[in-house]
């Protein structure tokens, strides 16, 4: 199956494999590097065995990593093996892997062919498509980066076999704010947490819920690649979540940080009499809460450090800080005008209710 995704850059395919075969086409490739997470390396390295060593680039797929520092080493490696303006890089790795080579494959000779294999469930239902490419910048999160989507992308689910808890249910994180956000009202959001608890169970679910996730995102994306307008209501649940990332020095892995960001975006929501407390209580608890499978700490949470994050996050056009939040429809709005007491009046609350 394939799915052609349009872009003002260049229009790229996604294209769902149903095994490891599709790893033997990149041997007929000219011209290539390999860019891939030594972890996955490791795991499935039968798969590679006919790759020359000698251009393959293992690392470690950390957020300590999304530097400009650690991208120095990958244009190193690749201006050691005199590579020109024809080079293909395929990556195979998470979103990490994605943010790292992405940008390398932008930057390099403004910019080189470049392919993708995402094998994580959040690279896989979310952050392969939309071109985005990031690094984080001292403390920042995500400061950094360019729009530039890979020529291909091949969808592999069989990766996913191998996952840690936490990272499977980082994409379950993205999975349910896409599914949040889908448009359709009134929303069932009873629907919602039983579709979630069968995508957790059941592969062919899980597939489908793939599907539906991209779907969405696209939608919202359609005239907005570039992330001016619609497209930024899908930072509903990063506004405080890229924090939390940050505060916790990364151990709430991303879409779980996502889902404690949804949490403190209702809460706001309810704050403002915009959301039914009914509602808040039925998707905080039944829906996000149970999809956490972290034992989170209180120096997790330290509201000078998550204050001090979300005025440095690049969404902020203003005087005061900026969240993604549902209304009383629960369509997504971008709010302006938090102020510093609005947030720990509500963080307060998520506290409590987290910890």
């Amino acid at each position: 199956m394939k799915l052609t995704i349009e872009s003002n850059i260049r229009d790229y395919d996604v294209v769902f494999e149903k095994d490891f075969h599709f790893l033997e086409e990149f041997k007929s490739l000219k011209n290539t590097i390999m860019i891939i997470d030594k972890n996955v390396y490791t795991l499935y390295k039968k798969h590679f065995s006919s790759l020359k060593e000698e251009d393959l680039f293992l690392f470690d797929a950390i957020e300590e990593n999304k530097t400009f520092d650690y991208v120095k080493e990958i244009y190193d490696f690749l201006l050691l093996k005199s590579v020109k303006r024809n080079l293909t890089i395929i990556s195979i790795g998470g979103g990490i892997t994605q943010d790292i080579t992405g940008f390398v494959a932008s930057t390099l000779y403004r910019g080189v062919n470049w392919i993708f294999v995402p094998t994580t469930f959040l690279a896989i239902t979310d952050s392969c498509i939309g071109s985005k490419t990031s690094l984080n910048y001292d403390k920042y999160k995500n400061l950094m980066g360019t729009f530039y989507p890979p020529s291909k992308i091949h969808i592999n689910t069989n990766f996913l076999k191998t996952l840690k808890e936490l990272d499977f249910f980082s994409g379950i994180g993205e999975t349910i704010k896409f599914q949040l956000m889908k448009e359709e009202y009134p929303k069932n959001f009873d629907k919602i947490a039983q579709s979630i608890e069968n995508i957790v169970k059941d592969d062919v679910a899980r597939l489908a819920m793939i599907h539906d996730n991209m779907q969405i995102k696209l939608g919202y994306m359609k005239g907005d690649e570039f992330d001016l307008g619609r497209r930024n209501l899908l930072n509903y649940g990063h506004c405080f979540g890229h924090a939390l990332e940050t505060s916790s020095d990364y151990y709430v892995p991303h879409g779980i940080a996502v889902n404690i960001g949804m949490i403190f975006a209702n809460l706001l929501s309810l704050s403002r009499g915009l959301m039914d407390k009914k509602d808040v209580d039925n998707i905080n608890n039944n829906i996000l809460l149970p999809n956490i499978p972290l034992k989170l700490r209180e120096e997790d949470f330290d509201e000078a450090i998550l204050l001090e994050s979300m005025k440095n996050d690049k969404k902020r056009v203003g005087e005061f800080l900026t969240v993604i939040i549902p209304d009383a429809n629960f369509k997504m709005k971008k709010c302006d005008d938090v102020t510093d007491i609005e947030f720990s009046n509500v963080f307060k609350i998520l506290k409590k209710i987290c910890l």
